[in-house]
């Protein structure tokens, strides 16, 4: 998998752009400590923190500084504290309903300020990201012209109710002060700002206040950039239906197995196909390691082993026994519901209080037991395996295995000297 990460094209997008960083920081002869980057998400974070360090010359920087890699709103609220006014935006629908309604009632419109107070807090907060990206100072400016728009575009008698939420809004995000007016006021020695797929109304607005200290870079390379590395060799396979398509996938991948070629990895969006595909593999003595499949806890097989173990806790309510016995074959169901009655009609909520008299609670005792003293890893492994024997479940019990087992890793990649298996002990 090393090599597929050297070579992703996400990699490159992030090394070109910290290249991009670091060109502009040597002709303004900044450290990193004074440059703050703005992401666009701030699950991009740790990326760019090891995008940076990737490519750090320990021997001029033994400490790694790094840039501040934030978003706009963890930068905001880094440069000042902030606390709204009384009739203030919040973002609080707490707040921030009341607060409507009191607006409606100074407006005229009390009679309608419970049904509208929610609609105009919808309006507000729709509002407010745009408003939030207006200097304060031109904040009441902006509402005022955006205020005669309105008024043109909705002077019809039959929009008057709409017209006036759209007023009272309006003149509530223009009137309110947010988190992000600090950065107005910020002088960073050098913002960068990092756009991804969509444009962020703030950046466009840093981008007018500051630009002498900005950089504006993407992170998603242009259309017409040059690619920086072989695409390889892609094959498409026409499948006449599903079982067709599980095959070829199948032979593909044992394909590249015999020619040496590892990982493979195999990417597919049907989870039926996908364990078809499974299938076939294990059936060639190839375990596959899924890592984005449906839960274990959803199969059969894990939901018996998950009841036997939920009937052989110390504390053990009698329903998670009955639930565990009543999937257990090796229990009489006619017996298991007359045991059943008899725990209903004494009230019996814990199996530790019900009476262990009967044949069936006997038995259940006896497995329950089994698995409770303490003992390794391997042992109670084993003795799991006997306890689902003992409840009838000897055809489930393949899985249940001390040692451990050999794994494949499975995933796509189209270069052709890298979609092939990788084998490893798990």
């Amino acid at each position: 998998m090393h090599e597929i990460a050297n070579l992703h094209h996400v990699d490159l997008a992030w090394d070109r752009v910290m290249q991009q960083i670091r060109s502009e920081m040597s002709r303004r002869q900044l450290h990193p400590a004074r440059v703050v980057v703005l992401l666009p998400l701030l699950q991009l974070t740790p990326q760019a923190r090891g995008a940076w360090l990737r490519h750090s010359d320990p021997d001029h920087s033994p400490a790694h500084f790094l840039p501040r890699f934030e978003t706009s709103l963890s930068w905001t609220r880094s440069l000042v504290g902030f606390a709204p006014g009384r009739d203030e935006l919040r973002f609080d629908a707490a707040y921030d309903v009341l607060t409507a309604a009191s607006l409606l009632a100074r407006s005229g419109l009390a009679e309608q300020q419970n049904t509208l107070a929610g609609r105009l807090m919808e309006s507000a907060w729709s509002l407010a990201r745009i408003a939030a990206a207006v200097a304060p100072s031109a904040r009441a400016q902006w509402g005022a012209e955006l205020g005669l728009t309105l008024a043109s575009a909705m002077d019809s008698p039959l929009l008057a109710l709409e017209a006036a939420l759209a007023r009272i809004a309006l003149a509530w995000v223009a009137s309110s002060s947010y988190g992000s007016d600090a950065a107005f006021s910020a002088c960073p020695d050098l913002l960068v700002l990092l756009q991804g797929f969509q444009s962020e109304p703030l950046a466009g607005a840093l981008q007018q206040h500051l630009p002498a200290n900005l950089l504006l870079l993407n992170l998603v390379p242009a259309v017409d950039e040059p690619a920086r590395r072989p695409l390889g060799q892609l094959t498409l396979h026409a499948a006449q239906d599903a079982e067709d398509e599980a095959q070829r996938a199948a032979a593909c991948v044992l394909l590249h197995l015999a020619g040496g070629r590892t990982p493979v990895a195999l990417v597919a969006q049907d989870r039926l196909l996908t364990r078809r595909v499974h299938a076939m593999l294990s059936e060639r003595g190839l375990a596959v390691r899924d890592e984005t499949g449906w839960k274990l806890s959803t199969t059969r097989a894990a939901a018996t082993l998950m009841s036997l173990l939920r009937a052989a806790s110390w504390d053990a309510s009698t329903d998670a026994v009955l639930d565990w016995l009543k999937n257990a074959p090796a229990f009489d169901p006619k017996a298991v519901t007359e045991a059943e009655k008899s725990w209903r009609r004494l009230g019996v909520r814990e199996w530790r209080s019900a009476p262990q008299d009967g044949a069936v609670a006997l038995q259940a005792q006896g497995v329950r037991e089994s698995l409770q003293a303490g003992r390794s890893l391997l042992r109670w492994l084993a003795d799991l395996r006997v306890a689902l024997q003992n409840s009838g479940h000897g055809t489930h019990c393949c899985w249940i295995r001390p040692a451990r087992p050999c794994w494949m890793r499975c995933v796509c990649a189209r270069e052709p000297s890298l979609t092939s298996a990788t084998w490893h002990r798990a």
